[in-house]
């Protein structure tokens, strides 16, 4: 499967993780179907769980980009 291009762009961020949960990251790498790696698999489901979080709205938070509608 294809990388799909991130419209938003990117950033790097370290993490560290239970040696539990980096297990549970190379069983998903290995499968493939998150991603490729340990990271792949971490940031997709960072991701998810982040737009989860704003999806509900439990918090405000500032945008430093304009919105579609906003250009």
């Amino acid at each position: 499967m294809a990388k799909s291009e991130n419209a938003t762009g990117s950033e790097n961020v370290r993490i560290t993780v239970s040696s539990e949960s980096a297990r549970l990251l190379d069983e998903l790498a290995e499968k493939g179907i998150y991603g490729r790696n340990r990271a792949e698999v971490a940031a997709r489901f960072v991701d998810r769980a982040l737009e989860e979080f704003v999806m509900r709205p439990q918090l405000s938070l500032k945008r430093t980009r304009p919105t579609a509608k906003e250009r």
